[in-house]
């Protein structure tokens, strides 16, 4: 049985056959080029082909609004089909990775000439009805869903599939032909304020510094379209946990928290607070035979010195300590650092994120330490959590 993707590509390549029929392969190569970097073949001459036959239609449509300003029944009917046409395509597409839209003044366009075109006798141009000026010069049609990589001097654009959403940014996968692998592209929010965005860039910056097997790799920073390109993980640690909960071992467990303490012992060696750990910024990397911790979404990070730390910024994560709210979380400190590591240990160990059963007296101790009421009271580094872990462990069998 065909699979949702083979039936979009069977649904698409019906669509181009179609076209051809009535349009004929005669000039497909006209506009070709605004569409070389569309890494769909179909969607080259299909688009380039649109381009050509709509320019034709409006061009003849021009003319006719220098004399009796009455378009023909034969091109009325091509237009109206290439418009369906089009619209139809959007419809079925939405929400997949070959969404596509068509350029605002064009559409503009489209929604003009649907009131007035019918398909016999021809069609009557309504006196408000402007000179259409053509698009010749740039592509018409762009995926809304993807993305444009320089390489070789060349741009190649990839379907996009949208993967997550933040307060600063959206995260779109794709996949690179070219490596055979998964990137993730992080786009910052339109919206954002100059210091949403300098926060997103800091992100990029502080990643970038960072080299380590646990933190997420990220490549290249494009400052005029906000983006930047990272590494790709394959599952949240939440999500992770919760589908193989019933059937993970203590071995397991075990592992992905000395990975866990491993990644943010380096993070603040380097200066670092991280200051949002949750179970949806640490990520895992499946490789054959081994799932790799990888530490996300630096957006928070604080830093020595940093002057975009500030009492006013929003206390994200459930596992922060909730009195963070009342003493600022400009104020944050290794032992809330720890405090939110103590929480994703329960986490992992028992499926839960409400503190509500121990496996033993030692882990409810070692619990309790971490998130004790008095911040001086709990493990002072990542160091000292790792040790008091490490002795846990023979306990938890």
């Amino acid at each position: 049985m065909p699979t949702i993707q083979e039936n979009l590509l069977i649904y698409i390549k019906n669509k181009v056959d179609d076209h051809f029929e009535r349009f004929t392969y005669e000039n497909v190569n006209r506009y070709i080029d605004f569409y070389e970097d569309i890494n769909f073949p179909e969607f080259k001459e299909f688009f380039s082909s649109f381009h050509f036959y709509l320019n034709k239609l409006f061009i003849f449509l021009n003319g006719k609004l220098k004399s009796n300003r009455h378009y023909n029944a034969y091109e009325s009917r091509q237009l109206m089909f290439l418009i369906d046409e089009i619209y139809s395509l959007q419809s079925t597409l939405k929400d997949t990775e070959y969404y596509f839209t068509v350029i605002p003044y064009y559409k503009g366009i489209f929604d003009k000439c649907e009131k007035f075109l019918v398909e016999s006798g021809g069609s009557a141009i309504p006196h408000d009805f402007e000179f259409i000026q053509l698009i010749d010069a740039e592509p018409i049609f762009t995926f809304d869903t993807q993305v444009s990589i320089s390489r070789a001097h060349k741009n190649i654009s990839f379907p996009t599939k949208t993967i997550g959403t933040g307060s600063y940014a959206t995260v779109h996968k794709y996949k690179d032909d070219y490596y055979n692998r998964f990137f993730v592209i992080k786009k910052a929010k339109k919206d954002l304020t100059k210091d949403e965005y300098e926060r997103f860039k800091r992100e990029f910056e502080e990643m970038k510094k960072l080299n380590s097997p646990y933190v997420i790799e990220v490549y290249h920073f494009d400052d005029e379209k906000q983006q930047y390109v990272m590494e790709f993980a394959d599952d949240t640690l939440e999500s992770y946990i919760l589908k193989n909960n019933g059937t993970m071992g203590v071995k397991e467990r075990v592992n992905l928290i000395r990975q866990i303490l491993r990644a943010f012992k380096y993070i603040n060696s380097k200066g670092v607070l991280h200051r949002d750990i949750s179970t949806k910024n640490i990520l895992i990397k499946k490789y054959e035979g081994l799932n790799v911790i990888k530490v996300s979404d630096f957006g928070l990070v604080k830093l020595e010195n940093s002057v975009l730390t500030n009492k006013n910024t929003t206390i994200k994560g459930y596992f922060n300590d909730p009195k963070l709210e009342l003493i600022g979380f400009d104020k944050y400190t290794i032992f809330h650092e720890t405090y939110a590591l103590t929480r994703i240990v329960y986490f992992v160990m028992t499926g839960k994120i409400k503190l509500d059963s121990y496996k033993n007296n030692d882990f409810k101790k070692f619990i309790e330490k971490g998130i004790a009421d008095d911040p001086f009271s709990r493990y002072k580094d990542v160091q000292e959590l790792q040790d008091a872990f490490n002795k846990l462990v023979p306990t938890l069998s």
